[in-house]
């Protein structure tokens, strides 16, 4: 997305400001990003003597095992899989098999119907994104109408996604 950002050094100070995770876009064509990019970000990390502190996320359109070994070869401890990019099935296989690799990915969903995919699914880290990828406008109450959705009692995490900009925002999603 930002071609003269050294997503390396970017990575670092993210981390060095109190960042718990790193997300790096992987995606070549629409976002720009790259496979090396995550790698560097890794060995920035290690560098910076935070190497076993701070997760770092591959971001990507996630569709196959293969791209899961990649993430993993690259230094990710986590991938982004997109519930509306996935049946149920491929879902349930690509979380099976990133947590064989040893990560605990990170599910994405849009709105309740994914959420409940996502939950029926297994996921354990829930993104809710408050970005309607169709027509690109932020909704705030996404997250709170899919948080309803897990039982109460369940150890699912929940992150919100796209659209936390202000102290008010986080505060209303706290």
């Amino acid at each position: 997305i930002a071609p003269h950002t050294d997503a390396a050094q970017q990575g670092l100070t993210y981390a060095l400001a109190g960042a718990c995770t790193i997300s790096v876009l992987t995606e070549p064509s629409w976002f720009k990003g790259s496979l090396d990019d995550l790698a560097r970000v890794r060995a920035a990390l290690v560098a910076g003597g935070l190497g076993e502190e701070v997760c770092v996320l591959r971001k990507d359109f996630i569709v196959d095992e293969y791209q899961l070994l990649e993430a993993r070869a690259h230094g990710a401890d986590t991938a982004l899989l997109i519930v509306a990019a996935l049946s149920a099935a491929e879902l349930s296989s690509l979380m099976a098999f990133s947590r064989s690799l040893g990560m605990e990915p990170l599910v994405e969903a849009a709105n309740e119907g994914e959420m409940r995919v996502a939950l029926d699914a297994g996921a354990r880290v829930i993104g809710v994104n408050n970005r309607n990828l169709h027509t690109f406008e932020v909704d705030m109450t996404t997250t709170s109408r899919c948080a309803a959705l897990v039982p109460s009692g369940s150890s699912v995490r929940l992150l919100a996604l796209s659209g936390v900009a202000t102290r008010s925002d986080v505060t209303a999603l706290a």
